[in-house]
This record gives C-alpha cells, sequence and structure tokens, in this order.
C-alpha cells in the first residue's frame, strides 16, 4: 500500500480524516497541511520540469498544458481543503447494541440528537470475538472507536453471565451520560 500511496494523483481528491488529516479515498494515504503543500509543490516541480524542455516539437507544449494543469487542480484541492470549515465529530445521544446469535455478531445503531456532518456512523455490525471489537478500537473515526468500548464492555458482561451460568442479555443501550466525549 505504501507504493501504491507514493505514486497516487488522488484522482478523486482528499477528504476530511481525523484530527487535522486529510485521506486519499483511493489509495489510503493520509496527509496534513505540510503533507498536502508537498503533494503541491512536487507538481510544480514536474511543471517546472516540463517547461525547461527546450524541444519544439508539439508534444513538449502538450506536456507542458497537462503539468500545468495538474498543477491547478491541486491547488483547487488544498484550497477547497483549507476554506472548508472543521466540523468537530458529533457526540452520539445512544448506543444500541444488540447481539445476534445467528450471526455470532454485534449489530450497533448511533442516535444523534444534534445535526451530524455528512458520512457520520450510523450503523456498525461486529464479529462477536474480542479480536475483531479490539481491531475496531484503532479505526480512525471517534466514534467508531466510542462503538468499540461500548461492544467490548457488553462483550465482556455477556461473556461473565455464560461463564457463571446465567442468561446473559441480548441488548444493552449506552445514553450519553455513559458515553465519553467523542474526538
Amino acid at each position: 500500500m505504501v507504493e501504491r500511496a507514493k505514486y497516487c494523483l488522488h484522482p478523486e481528491g482528499l477528504r476530511a480524516a481525523t484530527g487535522s488529516s486529510y485521506r486519499c479515498p483511493v489509495c489510503g494515504e493520509s496527509l496534513d497541511g505540510d503533507g498536502i503543500s508537498g503533494w503541491v509543490r512536487r507538481a510544480e516541480e514536474a511543471r517546472d520540469e516540463a517547461y525547461s524542455l527546450d524541444e519544439g516539437d508539439g508534444f513538449a507544449g502538450i506536456a507542458r498544458q497537462e503539468a500545468q494543469r495538474e498543477v491547478y487542480r491541486r491547488r483547487r484541492i488544498m484550497y477547497e481543503l483549507e476554506n472548508v470549515p472543521r466540523v468537530s465529530t458529533t457526540r452520539p445521544e445512544m448506543i444500541l447494541v444488540i447481539h445476534d446469535v445467528e450471526a455470532g455478531s454485534y449489530r450497533c445503531r448511533i442516535f444523534y440528537k444534534e445535526p451530524r456532518q455528512a458520512g457520520s456512523v450510523e450503523q456498525v455490525n461486529v464479529a462477536a470475538g474480542l479480536e475483531k471489537i479490539l481491531e475496531l478500537r484503532s479505526d480512525p473515526d471517534p466514534v467508531v472507536r466510542l462503538i468499540a468500548e461500548k461492544v467490548e464492555e457488553f462483550h465482556a458482561v455477556r461473556e461473565k453471565l455464560a461463564g457463571e451460568g446465567e442468561a446473559a442479555p441480548g441488548r444493552r443501550v449506552f445514553y450519553a451520560n455513559e458515553l465519553k466525549a467523542v474526538g
């Protein structure tokens, strides 16, 4: 993936990720403000090299035009990202965790009270195994990390009760006062 990200032109642009970083949806590379500036600078250097070609054929002119278009495209992406206000992640009001015995997984529904940004997580399914639950703890989305924490807590309670021979609950609701700050 590192090799793929190294040569990716980020054709679909970059999307806001956690903190002050931006992520390419194609290759998955994550760039901060300096990384984006460097990405634009590399296009400018490639354009300058194309302009230094001292050949009189039509192909040199086409190469210069393409290089200039790429500089314009990257600058446009950079300016758009700089001018988009960063919206903090909306805190969930409630998380419903349901254990699906047949599928061997936890289904999680997330409910919000406040308006949220587009693409906010509303539903997550995770296998009912501690290893899969812990994998979510390193997700870049803070809401998914919060969900993983609550699913892990519910999973531990279910495992404890099942170990004691008692009936384990099939669902659990976590309300806002039980959820730590997201971000």
